[in-house]
């Protein structure tokens, strides 16, 4: 199980035996002082440097919104070749369908290009393999902003719903 941008560490630590890549050279520090599994590493070199079919799993919170949109796709069709047949990807992001995320948390980082949609990063997938895809939405923007919950239910989950969204894709 591979963590790309493995940040803290909060995904390593839940999960036993897996291995953390990050560029930022604080956040693998962080790991490390915690004892996991952690190197600094771009994930495109580190991807290509592993064997393929090499990998059980790989998981991605928070990072495809930092990738250039032209590299996405060869970003995806680098996870497909390192996984194995049944492998699995999972990918979190902020959902640019959601008003609130502009709002709340998206410019908080100036570091993030454009944010996709959960149908544009559905036809990532199904144009490099075969995958089993999925996708939902996270964190209901009504939790962190009550007021929402004052809005007419069908208005609120088009403009507001989840702040993040979660692709995940099994390896056919």
């Amino acid at each position: 199980m591979l963590d790309l941008g493995c940040g803290r560490g909060e995904f390593l630590e839940m999960v036993p035996g897996a291995k953390g890549i990050d560029m930022s050279e604080e956040s693998v520090a962080t790991c490390r002082a915690k004892g996991l599994d952690a190197e600094v590493a771009d994930l495109f070199v580190y991807l290509e440097n592993l064997p393929e079919a090499s990998l059980g799993g790989i998981f991605c919170s928070q990072v495809v919104e930092h990738i250039p949109v032209d590299r996405l796709p060869g970003m995806v069709k680098l996870c497909a070749t390192r996984l194995r047949r049944g492998g699995v990807i999972a990918i979190e992001t902020p959902n640019p369908e959601c008003l609130a995320i502009f709002a709340t948390h998206f410019y908080l980082d100036p570091t993030p290009s454009a944010p996709g949609t959960a149908s544009s990063a559905g036809v990532l997938f199904r144009g490099v393999w075969d995958w089993n895809i999925e996708v939902r939405k996270l964190s209901p923007a009504a939790d962190s902003m009550p007021s929402l919950k004052s809005l007419p239910e069908d208005f609120r989950e088009a403009f507001f719903g989840g702040l993040d969204y979660a692709i995940t894709g099994r390896k056919l």
